[in-house]
């Protein structure tokens, strides 16, 4: 049986569940990290800003994530530190690899994520590192038309354990008769919030503060909901989304109220007694908004992009604002800030900057700040938390589809301070 981990405040008493849930979103974070990673061509920020590419050039959805087109497969086909045809062993296994990801005259398409993390606790250092399976995704996609697309991922790791509000799948139709022509995407995916990362151990995506468990998401990882957006990619600098969505798994990601009980972020008006959740659904969906400008000189020396979205469910509004500069194939540096508010309730301010270097096609060390304040109601007045957090790392593409990330995190509350070490593994297709 799965379980599934709250996000609220817990007591002393579940010390050990705190421990695990901070492991488990820790994973799941970094674990998260590294979906749209691969090569030259790969469609994470850093990567974006370091080649001028969108993240459409490499993945099938707008905003990144989830399946690899041929273009994002084939980007980190030969792309590792040790090449595999000068290892007798690995020669042969790597000829199976093929050509493509896509079979059938580019009808069918297969991807895959494997990641696994060990992690120490920055709370304590009494408590040891643990290392865990964090996520095991297959994606697929079938392209009947040119302008027709189903797309698929199912996370098997979620059959052990998820996040409130996380859900074990995500599939959409994408609709687009033209290129030049506004995209319709329907299903139960993930609606665009501001930049998409493959960290989200990253504090922009958390709740700040040492009165949450580490790594409490403002919305669970993987979040998805049924809904559609409309995005529209027509113009080489512009791209905008409009989008709206049922709140089935927006209302399971819990906050907490003045008295300590978790409560839904989103408000809900009981018009609908005999069937609450269908009332639920109606009565406050989730609207969203994005546009972002994409910049690059004429030379493509210099890229970059400046961009925004709003998230909002009744009482619940999640705006994000981003910005970013590289130079190409040499290093960028992005920024986003993330202000989220529940009326009387929870407000949360978060920022981060990040600087990625690239000195070679499979090595991207970079450095990030980050710092988020938390207030909300407790029983007799106002809390304020913070945390503060100072993260180096290096992204190593060992060999073509396996990449190693050590690294190491100060982390800063008010009321503890500590350093931890991560590593993980990621194995993609």
């Amino acid at each position: 049986m799965n379980k599934i981990l709250t996000n609220f405040p817990i007591n002393t008493s579940t010390k050990p569940t705190l421990q695990r849930a901070q492991m488990l979103v820790f994973s799941i974070a970094l674990f998260g990290v590294w979906i749209l990673q691969t090569a030259p061509l790969q469609a994470l920020p850093q990567f974006s800003l370091m080649t001028g590419n969108r993240c459409l050039t490499c993945h099938i959805t707008t905003q990144g994530g989830g399946i690899r087109g041929e273009l994002g497969w084939y980007a980190s086909k030969d792309v590792g530190m040790l090449k595999p045809k000068d290892i007798p062993l690995l020669k042969e296994l790597y000829a199976l690899d093929g050509e493509s990801n896509s079979f059938f005259d580019n009808t069918l398409t297969f991807g895959m994520d494997l990641r696994a993390q060990y992690a120490q606790t920055a709370r304590s250092t009494t408590i040891p590192g643990r290392f865990f399976p964090m996520q095991l995704s297959l994606h697929a996609a079938f392209t009947p038309t040119q302008w027709l697309t189903v797309e698929g991922t199912l996370n098997a790791a979620t059959f052990w354990r998820r996040y409130a509000g996380q859900p074990a799948w995500a599939a959409s139709v994408i609709i687009q008769p033209d290129y030049t022509l506004p995209q319709l995407r329907v299903g139960h995916f993930q609606p665009s919030i501001g930049m998409r990362y493959d960290d989200h151990t990253m504090l922009i995506r958390q709740v700040a503060g040492s009165s949450f468990p580490n790594g409490q998401p403002l919305i669970a990882p993987y979040y998805a909901d049924w809904g559609a957006e409309i995005n529209y990619d027509g113009l080489k600098w512009l791209s905008l989304t409009a989008g709206a969505f049922l709140p089935n798994n927006l209302a399971q990601s819990l906050t907490v109220d003045e008295r300590g009980s978790g409560i839904p972020p989103i408000s809900i008006i009981s018009k609908l007694p005999e069937n609450p959740t269908l009332q639920q659904q109606f009565a406050s969906p989730t609207l969203l908004g994005r546009a972002l400008v994409w910049l690059r000189t004429e030379d493509h020396a210099l890229n970059g992009h400046l961009g925004a979205s709003v998230l909002n469910n009744g009482t619940f509004t999640l705006i994000n604002a981003f910005a970013g500069a590289g130079l190409t194939d040499a290093l960028s540096l992005m920024g986003e800030y993330a202000l989220s508010g529940i009326k009387d309730g929870r407000q949360t301010r978060n920022y981060s900057v990040e600087l990625t270097y690239r000195p070679f096609s499979w090595l991207y060390p970079f450095v990030r700040y980050e710092y988020g304040t938390t207030r909300q109601a407790i029983p007799g007045g106002i809390g304020d938390y913070y945390t503060r957090q100072i993260v180096g790392g290096v992204q190593w593409f060992v060999l073509p589809y396996i990449e190693l990330r050590p690294e190491v995190r100060y982390v800063e509350t008010e009321a503890y301070s500590g350093t931890r070490f991560a590593a993980q593994i990621h194995i993609f297709y």
